[in-house]
């Protein structure tokens, strides 16, 4: 994951990827993947792209952050197969960031063969930053989210013990520190400890979820002969330092999901989830913006919990608006949010006045974008969202 200088919002990002994860970010990961991989130019793909495979299996077992979970403690193999683009500098972003890779991977896991539980399939997209980068020796943090599915899910009758996992696809979100060492200039070796987290965010409840910890090792091997890293690109910084219009950005996005929350209400339905986000943002670099954004959610579940209650409403109270700080850090055409805010009103607010978002966003054209987004308080995930939005300037 990007390291922030607000620590309040690592504080949230840390928190809610642990504990209530769902499929955030992947179709945008998956796009940037994609466009590393799509010719922009005349260049071939050999002339442009470092690609690089790599096989890593480890070793591991399933954390048990919940007393019913004692019942599978197992230890358990994992595999995985990775394909990735090393970059080398072509664009401004990959030297800034200490030239990094984008790739995806393959895991497949028996997770002990309990019955209960059943197998991980996995292919998750994936960015690795180097925090150290030598000719020889690297130590680097790998982040990946992508689709999973798991084998067997919960079932009042037939799976009761399996109280963590109640949908097959789900969430698998990936976080490794690994140290590579080149034996040759094609080949390498690396030692790594890693954590991998399943679960779906509140989409299908039960929704505990699976974290898996391991350690183990990986060969990479460059298919071509690697390229030599460009020097980092200059570029004036005094265009970003005035308030001038070119320095600002304004989005509006259309966001829509549906939500399960079968587990506490009992109607064996789901409901719609509707968010209007504006961001009013002011660019720092080519790289990063800062700014203030609104929220507007119109969450039908909400209706539900409030008739439980037995507390009077009327539509427009059932509307949550909010005001938050935003960040951005952008990758090209790709870019991702930070975002913590509080409600202004609502009707139901019985989980908290403060709220958190991770949100990514994918250019189509320059003023169009494709977008995402999870909206938690304080780690436990509430509800995930995608829908397309406006940019101007």
């Amino acid at each position: 994951m990007l390291i922030f200088s607000v620590s309040f919002l690592y504080f949230c990002i840390v928190k809610f990827f642990i504990k209530h994860s769902i499929v955030l970010l992947t179709f945008l990961l998956i796009s940037n993947s994609l466009n590393e991989l799509s010719a922009k130019s005349n260049d071939s793909i050999i002339n442009r792209y470092n690609p690089q495979i790599e096989f890593r299996p480890s070793y591991g077992f399933i954390i048990t952050h919940h007393q019913e979970m004692g019942l599978f403690r197992a230890h358990f193999p994992l595999f995985e197969f990775s394909i990735q683009n090393v970059t080398y500098g072509r664009s401004y972003y990959q030297g800034r960031l200490n030239y990094p890779a984008f790739g995806i991977t393959f895991l497949y896991s028996g997770l002990g063969d309990m019955p209960e539980i059943g197998r991980l399939f996995a292919l998750y997209p994936f960015l690795r930053f180097n925090l150290i980068k030598s000719k020889r020796n690297e130590i680097n943090f790998k982040f990946g989210i992508g689709p999973g599915y798991i084998t067997e899910v919960y079932d009042p009758v037939t799976n009761p013990k399996n109280t963590f996992i109640g949908a097959h696809i789900n969430a698998t979100i990936h976080l490794s520190l690994e140290y590579n060492r080149f034996i040759t200039d094609r080949f390498s070796l690396s030692a790594f400890i890693g954590f991998t987290h399943c679960s779906n965010g509140a989409r299908k409840a039960p929704n505990n979820g699976i974290n898996v910890a391991h350690a183990g090792i990986s060969t990479k091997y460059f298919i071509y002969k690697p390229k030599q890293r460009l020097p980092q690109q200059e570029i004036d910084k005094q265009q970003f330092k005035g308030l001038t219009k070119k320095n600002f950005s304004f989005y509006v996005a259309f966001l829509y999901m549906i939500k399960d929350i079968d587990d506490y209400i009992g109607y064996n339905k789901s409901w719609s989830v509707y968010n209007v986000q504006m961001y009013f943002m002011k660019s720092f670099s080519k790289v990063s913006k800062l700014g203030i954004g609104l929220d507007f959610v119109y969450d039908m579940t909400d209706k539900e919990v409030l008739k439980i209650k037995g507390i009077e409403y009327n539509d427009f109270e059932i509307l949550r608006t909010g005001i938050n700080i935003s960040y951005e850090f952008s990758f090209d055409d790709t870019s991702f949010f930070i975002v913590a805010g509080t409600h202004l009103s609502g009707k139901d607010l019985s989980e908290g006045y403060l709220y958190q978002k991770i949100c990514a966003k994918q250019n189509l054209t320059k003023h169009f974008f494709i977008t995402c987004a999870l909206t938690t308080h304080f780690g436990c995930a509430d509800f995930f969202t995608m829908g397309a939005g406006f940019r101007i300037n």
